[in-house]
């Protein structure tokens, strides 16, 4: 035979069984991705080495996520040096102003969130709402009106006295001009005269007279109608609260009652948490005189959801149990799609691979075509 021709058969079978050793080497990384038997007996290699080691590999793949991937640390850092607060910010900001366009009641952005609270429902958050009323009120109890209230709503209060003394006194200038009012002046003139003795009849027929009754009446109306009598009312109201404001909330409750109290609460909270009308309400309308305040808010809330988050960080990626989530997550991913996927990665690098073992086994064919030309 031709030496010429030994030596290229040579590189040739060499540089085949080469490539093909690799070839093989790497699809038996994936494949056959079941095991594969004749009777009992299994064959030797399969299934793959990856396909038999799947559950293997996904625990460590967890391990791998939880302990070095994804760790406190790691959040920490990326927390510090991104932008997360102004991105949260801005994606609470871009929401509200969604909501804040929207022609959606509350009723049904509740019902689509699951948040919107059921009848008993209901009745639960207006009962922890007044529980928690009482519970301050009771707290508050030994000390005093003018502690409890903040000096904003008491100042507020007594800027209202002298428009209350005007409207009070109307009020009653309005009762005394009706016909209840006329019974109860007839009444009380009744009254006087039943406490003149011997005059006290004649004294009842005339006081009892309409006209007496209606001048009467007359000049009541007209006495509270009077300037000075305004600004009486009005320092005696102002006198009164400043007197009240140094009672003890406790003196406070026995005066109105611990029952009225209860009442007043329960007419308070019914009043202001109706849900039929909150729910009916567009959330535009809702929203429209809070976004100042909320837009205000929202950075200090960001910033302490942050510190909130952080410092619950650890505690939080305990109760996800990483390793658990991402083991059963590559382990329910098909092994053929693994291999397409890395595959699809490295694909010139497994060429190469390939490549190489076909050079390699060229090359030995080589040296083994000139050892036997030398033998000879």
């Amino acid at each position: 035979m031709n030496w010429w021709l030994l030596f290229v058969m040579q590189v040739v079978i060499g540089a085949f069984i080469g490539g093909m050793t690799n070839e093989l080497a790497i699809r038996m990384l994936f494949r056959p991705y079941k095991a594969i038997y004749l009777g009992k007996w299994r064959l030797p290699f399969t299934p793959g080495l990856i396909p038999k080691r799947h559950e293997e590999l996904a625990r460590q793949m967890g391990k791998l996520v939880e302990n070095f991937l994804i760790t406190p640390e790691g959040i920490r850092k990326m927390l510090k040096k991104g932008r997360v607060e102004q991105e949260v910010e801005a994606w609470i900001n871009r929401k509200l102003e969604e909501l804040a366009r929207s022609d959606e009641t509350v009723f049904s952005l509740g019902s689509r969130l699951g948040l919107y609270p059921s009848r008993e429902g209901q009745q639960v958050v207006k009962g922890s709402v007044k529980l928690y009323i009482q519970q301050k009120v009771g707290q508050t109890a030994h000390l005093k009106l003018n502690e409890v209230v903040p000096e904003r709503s008491r100042q507020m209060i007594l800027d209202k006295v002298p428009i209350l003394a005007p409207f009070l006194l109307e009020r009653i200038s309005q009762y005394l001009a009706s016909d209840e009012g006329n019974r109860m002046i007839k009444q009380m003139l009744s009254n006087l005269a039943g406490g003149l003795g011997m005059f006290g009849g004649l004294a009842s027929v005339l006081l009892a007279d309409e006209k007496i009754v209606h001048k009467v009446s007359t000049s009541l109306e007209s006495s509270l109608k009077n300037d000075e009598l305004k600004e009486k009312l009005t320092a005696i109201l102002i006198k009164e609260l400043e007197q009240l404001g140094e009672k003890q909330v406790d003196e406070v409750i026995h005066w109105i009652g611990e029952k009225n109290i209860e009442q007043l609460i329960d007419m308070i909270v019914d009043k202001m948490i109706d849900f039929d009308t909150i729910g009916k309400q567009k959330l535009q309308t809702v929203l429209a005189p809070l976004l100042p305040s909320i837009r205000k808010a929202i950075p200090q809330f960001v910033v302490g959801l942050m510190a909130w988050g952080e410092a619950n960080l650890e505690e939080g990626l305990q109760k996800l149990n990483l390793t658990q989530i991402a083991s059963s997550q590559v382990e329910a991913f098909p092994v053929q799609r693994l291999e397409d996927m890395i595959v699809s990665i490295t694909g010139k690098e497994l060429k190469m691979i390939t490549v190489l073992g076909a050079l390699l086994g060229g090359m030995i064919g080589a040296v083994q075509a000139v050892i036997v030309l030398f033998a000879k």
